[in-house]
């Protein structure tokens, strides 16, 4: 039997369908290099050589693999002419034994290209499933957080919470002592003494400051209808005029000191809604304060002539000109109102002087101070609140929960 040899056969694979062309018209047979050396016609089969390796194929007779370089194609145009039967059989099993292991090697290629590019016959391969933590570790770790949360919440509710009170006290009670009113052991009736002035000489104010009044004023500004006319007022200690902002304050501010009183301080908090309602009373007292302080309550024109303080100067003004003191931030500010009527409209011009008063100035920081750290307390207390369950006492209940 002949052996067959050939690059192509290992180089490259060949489909295992057969072409569906017209048959050739002349048989094609397997010729071995020994052939060519054999009289045409013999038809004998060639001797079998020895291989260097030795490959076991079930598809080839014998369970050996032919030769690389011992194979070749041929056309035989005499194919008929001296083969005889026995040749025709051995050419037909040679055919047979060739596309045996044409289709072994491809088949082999083509699985180990699917493969290659992650598919195979079966259907696409897939991932390996994800490397999942074990539930008793990440049970563990949350026990172990809650148990941590759990003991530093105790510990703000029992250290933190009276230290920040504590300290909110003295500031608020620096803050009275700045006022020149009584407030919280404060005897007040501080007296303070200023001159508001506005260019070009329109407008000139001395006024003498004691506690929440006006104690004393000498007023002179010019009316804008007559630029050479200048009106004089004063303010007396009989009837001094009251500047209500200050003693809006200073309540708002001794409410503070008294919600913080209120609290003992061997008192232990049990819940944050405890601490968070005592902080909201604490910044409501405290924000209104501030407020009166740094946004006056403007009054309207026709209320403000109507006013009792108008009526306490000596002497009275006409009844188209108004003055005003208030406070805006650390600022005294006088004002002088002068009414017109505009075709049957009511309008005013205004001309304003001011001054810095220092006792203003000092308690404005207090509270500004006091509100900052009164609120950050109560940032940290709400982000425990979250936890519903927090109590204190519930460390081991909140650890068994899990």
């Amino acid at each position: 039997m002949p052996k067959f040899s050939g690059p192509n056969w290992f180089s490259k694979p060949q489909s295992r369908k057969k072409s569906k062309g017209p048959p050739p018209s002349k048989g094609v047979t397997l010729v071995s290099f020994a052939d060519e050396e054999q009289p045409p016609g013999s038809g004998g089969p060639v001797p079998p050589q020895k291989s260097p390796r030795k490959h076991h194929n079930r598809h080839h007779p014998g369970g050996k693999s032919p030769q690389p370089s011992q194979v070749s194609w041929a056309s035989s145009e005499a194919g008929g002419k001296g083969g005889g039967s026995g040749s025709g059989s051995s050419s037909s099993r040679s055919a047979g034994g060739a596309e045996g292991i044409f289709s072994r090697q491809s088949s082999i290629r083509q699985s180990a290209t699917s493969q290659r590019s992650g598919f195979s016959s079966s259907g696409p391969s897939r991932r390996p499933p994800p490397v999942r933590r074990p539930k008793r570790a990440m049970a563990d770790t949350e026990k172990e957080e809650a148990v941590n949360l759990q003991v530093e919440f105790e510990w703000v509710l029992h250290e933190e919470v009276h230290k920040v009170l504590k300290q909110l006290h003295e500031i608020l009670v620096e803050c009275a002592h700045r006022f020149p009113v009584p407030l919280y052991g404060n005897e007040g009736k501080k007296q303070d003494k200023f001159v508001l002035t506005a260019p070009p000489e329109q407008l000139k104010c001395v006024v003498t400051l004691t506690g929440d009044s006006i104690t004393h004023a000498d007023i002179n500004f010019k009316v804008q209808r007559q630029q050479q006319q200048t009106q004089r007022t004063t303010i007396t200690q009989d009837y001094p005029w009251k500047i209500q902002q200050v003693q809006d304050a200073a309540n708002h501010l001794q409410q503070a000191i008294n919600h913080i009183d209120n609290v003992d301080s061997s008192y232990n908090f049990k819940t944050s809604d405890e601490v968070l309602h005592i902080l909201g009373n604490i910044l409501g007292a405290l924000q209104r304060g501030r407020t009166s302080l740094v946004v006056p309550r403007k009054k309207p024109i026709d209320e403000l002539m109507k006013s009792r303080n108008m009526k306490a100067l000596s002497p009275n003004l006409p009844e188209d000109l108004a003055i005003s003191f208030y406070i805006q931030s650390h600022k005294l500010i006088f004002v002088a109102y002068q009414l017109t009527n505009f075709q049957g409209t009511m309008k005013f011009d205004s001309c304003q002087a001011e001054c810095s008063v220092p006792w203003l100035n000092e308690v404005l920081v207090l509270f500004t101070v006091a509100l900052q750290l009164c609120q950050q307390l109560k940032d940290k207390i709400s982000v425990f609140s979250q936890y519903k369950d927090f109590t204190v006492g519930s460390r081991s209940a909140s650890a068994m929960s899990y």
